[in-house]
């Protein structure tokens, strides 16, 4: 889930470029990637390439119809879910068992 810092500094309203590199390697840094060049370096290899297609599979298979198209399994049942829209991330908690506070929850005490 996103939180607070990322959104304020990367949201929906701020029309940031996601095409360059740098803005996304600001993007993980902020999100806590442990090591963005070895995400870089991997969504460029055969492996990225082929989970690209079978996800991009998957989504049609499903009638997929717009974006963001969210796929979730429930640990506790396998029963796989499908979400539209970003405004569902409060359900995709619920079958994924984790409280959702909000886009923008306040700073831990």
């Amino acid at each position: 889930f996103i939180s607070s810092g990322i959104n304020a500094e990367y949201g929906y309203s701020k029309d940031i470029d996601i095409t360059d590199s740098d803005n996304v390697r600001g993007f993980a840094a902020a999100a806590g990637v442990p090591d963005p060049e070895k995400l870089f370096e991997f969504s460029r290899g055969p492996e990225a390439r082929q989970q690209l297609i079978d996800n991009t599979k998957e989504a049609l298979d499903s009638k997929c119809f717009g974006a963001p198209w969210i796929t979730v399994t429930n640990p506790a049942t396998g029963r796989r879910e499908k979400f539209f829209g970003h405004d569902r991330i409060e359900m995709i908690g619920w079958v994924i068992g984790k409280e959702y506070k909000g886009h923008t929850p306040p700073p831990p005490l």
